[in-house]
């Protein structure tokens, strides 16, 4: 779905079951992978890589330039910066370029990432500071940031493991973020409780 005046430049590259909110923008070597949300007045710039499933709130920024100067263009020296699967990034977060934001990881509204984030981390703060664990479901998972451990996920049965201070994914039965090609993405829907 493509929603008002977005603008996508010759050369970018959106997946399949993509959602781009009212004016997004995906620059010349933007890319973006299957099953993305991004929000509106989300801007991909060239070198900016989005894996599948990633989420983009509303008014999130990368960055492209690391020293921006009015009088100088710096367009062919574009830092890399990459999202991998299932990340989100909230509302107003900043991201510098040339971090990598990990797995799964969760970038907290207003954020300012300035260096890059473990998979599966919850980041938040400016400058962002890593202060947990989220599942793939969007769970909190309740290990230390460091150590060793386990735990299972209710809602999909994946197992983290923490190993020093590092977090790994097993998936369960059903794998929630692996992408099936050329089927129509349905997302899981969660009933209010209340």
């Amino acid at each position: 779905k493509i929603w008002h005046f977005c603008h996508l430049d010759t050369g970018a590259i959106v997946g399949e079951n993509c959602n781009l909110g009212q004016g997004v923008y995906i620059g010349q070597s933007g890319i973006v992978g299957n099953a993305c949300r991004l929000g509106n007045n989300v801007a991909i710039f060239s070198n900016v890589i989005l894996e599948d499933f990633v989420f983009c709130a509303p008014y999130m920024v990368f960055t492209h330039i690391s020293f921006p100067r009015a009088c100088i263009s710096r367009k062919d020296i574009f830092d890399k910066t990459l999202v991998k699967t299932g990340a989100t990034l909230g509302a107003n977060s900043s991201i510098i370029p040339g971090v990598t934001i990990g797995m799964g990881a969760f970038v907290g509204a207003g954020a300012v990432v300035t260096k890059s984030c473990p998979d599966w981390s919850l980041v938040v703060g400016t400058p962002a500071k890593h202060i947990g664990w989220v599942s793939a479901y969007g769970n909190k998972i309740p290990l230390p940031l460091s150590g060793y451990g386990e735990w299972v996920c209710a809602n999909t049965n994946d197992k983290y493991i923490l190993n020093a201070n590092e977090l790994t994914r097993v998936p369960g039965e059903i794998d929630i973020l692996e992408y099936r090609p050329a089927e129509r993405y349905n997302r899981l829907v969660v009933k209010n409780e209340f």
